[in-house]
């Protein structure tokens, strides 16, 4: 083989190589656009008439673009003064945890946990969660997770409603 012929060849493995890993590349950033919003756990409630209810709590989570993400809780404290029969609720709004999220499959992502402002112990640890969102409404998301670390046991489950994409207006 001539050296020009191996040159050719060089440069096309090298352009397919690239081709590839950018495909592989928009494919993941592809994968995250169902999960970036604002959204808010709830508890899924089916009703007597088998009619299926979210009740929202006070947790959000954003996902944002850029893979970022952080999760806010928010606490409702009552507020009694001197001579006041029925105390005022206020509620405190705080991060709980924040950090990037890797997309590993079109079912699968990492949370790599930057900062737990209530657990220290989950500081700079990495979560593994499987995901899906709903058939009948793409505005549900449901995360498992596995705390136990056995595959067979110890997933939580928890739904999720998106109140907000990002970039809306």
């Amino acid at each position: 083989m001539n050296a020009k012929k191996f040159m050719l060849l060089l440069a096309v493995m090298i352009f397919g190589s690239l081709c590839t890993v950018n495909a592989q590349k928009e494919n993941k950033e592809e994968m995250i656009k169902p999960l970036i919003g604002i959204w808010q756990y709830v508890e899924e409630v089916v009703k007597a008439d088998g009619q299926t209810i979210y009740i929202g709590k006070e947790i959000y989570k954003t996902i944002r673009e850029d893979k970022s993400y952080c999760v806010m809780a928010g606490v409702d404290i009552p507020i009694k003064e001197e001579n006041q029969e029925n105390p005022t609720i206020s509620t405190v709004t705080f991060i709980t945890q924040q950090g990037e999220i890797e997309m590993t499959s079109g079912s699968t992502y990492l949370e790599y946990i930057n900062k737990h402002y209530i657990d220290k112990n989950l500081n700079n640890t990495i979560s593994n969660l499987r995901y899906r969102v709903s058939e009948k409404n793409p505005n549900i998301l449901y995360i498992e997770y596995n705390l136990g670390g056995n595959e067979e046991s110890g997933w939580i489950s928890e739904g999720w409603m998106r109140v907000l994409p990002l970039g809306a207006r």
